[in-house]
């Protein structure tokens, strides 16, 4: 099925493996827009107190992901608000980000937008033009950068995260260019596209190696978390998957439990003289989500201690790699290529169970 690149497309009914591949576009075409609608004019006043990111699934991953990149001497925190009332602290002296396309959210959203106005703070809108963010955005005459309306709900991250990186960067948060992450995104997508055999094309053989198992999703620091994070959910409502998650040097022994817990081989499958032919599928696999180098020493030392464990446990694994970079490409450029290498995999995995989520 998966070398079948006609039958793979007359699955794909929704266009998900071509909306995915455009999120170099994506990056492109935001940074334009951004820039038109004068969001940038925010960085004027310098760094803000804090930088409160509000929005739906998809635009949720900005507050970790610009947290992870500004790294933990940052003088600016950047944190994540979820559903519910703009918090009693927030007030003038912080920056407050809204976006989202969930139209079932977008009335929660513009609430929150009137809380951030009415309180003075500086304040960026993402999201449908036209909708009720966008409308009260225009009330507090606080810039609105409009997603084009050919992006879909679950397939517009970059549509979403390229305003905040641009921003973040113009605040002197992050250092990264965004031109390096747009070509790494489309060198990605140039790897993984549906003609490409499975043994050359990354995803496709992650989709294969995923099938019918129970990953367990290792990162070796907070980007990389970001990453494993995006592949968690996109397991869950692309192919209906679970999975867990553990971040070293912090889990080790969590991740550790695994491989001697009821999804792992039992002495049988450890024995190497047994014939393979005989072997079900493996019930788990370690999945590794690194950015070469990680940053910290120790969690280097417990990605190598985990590793030796899961060869004597028997428990396949496998490594997530930005294919996609090049040498010289900066870290939200390999970050972009990791991301964008989990959404390929989880989209055929989906196509693959013949699921349309």
């Amino acid at each position: 099925m998966l070398d079948d690149p006609v039958a793979l497309l007359a699955r794909d009914t929704r266009g998900l493996l071509r909306a995915t591949a455009t999120a170099g576009a994506q990056v492109r075409e935001m940074v334009e827009l951004t820039a038109e609608s004068g969001a940038l004019r925010l960085a004027a006043g310098g760094a803000p107190r804090s930088l409160v990111v509000a929005g739906d699934s998809e635009a949720g991953y900005g507050a970790p992901l610009l947290s992870a990149l500004a790294g933990r001497h940052s003088s600016c925190p950047v944190l994540r608000l979820g559903s519910g009332v703009l918090p009693n602290w927030i007030g003038a002296a912080d920056l407050v980000v809204v976006a989202g396309l969930d139209r079932d959210r977008d009335g929660e959203l513009a609430i929150l937008t009137d809380a951030a106005a009415r309180r003075g703070t500086a304040l960026l809108g993402v999201g449908r033009a036209g909708s009720a963010l966008h409308e009260r955005c225009t009330w507090a005459r606080a810039p609105f950068v409009a997603v084009p309306a050919e992006r879909s709900e679950g397939s517009a991250l970059w549509s979403l995260l390229t305003p905040m990186l641009l921003l973040a960067g113009e605040l002197r948060l992050t250092d990264d260019d965004l031109a390096g992450s747009a070509a790494a995104l489309d060198a990605t997508a140039d790897l993984c596209r549906p003609d490409g055999e499975s043994f050359v094309n990354p995803a496709k053989l992650l989709t294969l190696q995923l099938g019918a198992t129970l990953p367990v999703l290792v990162s070796d620091s907070p980007a990389t978390a970001v990453v494993a994070d995006r592949l968690r959910s996109g397991l869950a409502r692309r192919a209906g998957i679970p999975s867990t998650l553990a971040l070293l040097p912090e889990d080790i022994e969590d991740a550790s439990a695994y491989l001697t817990g009821i999804w792992a081989p039992d002495s049988g499958e450890r024995d190497i003289f047994r014939d393979r032919l005989d072997d079900a599928p493996p019930a788990m696999r370690v999945v590794t989500v690194r950015d070469e180098p990680a940053p910290d020493g120790r969690a280097r030392e417990t990605m190598r201690e985990l590793l030796r464990r899961a060869e004597y446990a028997g428990v396949p694994v496998s490594d997530l790699v930005p294919e996609g970079a090049t040498e010289g490409t900066d870290r939200i450029g390999r970050l972009a290529a990791l991301i964008a290498l989990t959404d390929f995999t989880c989209v055929y995995l989906g196509l693959a169970q013949n699921l349309q989520r």
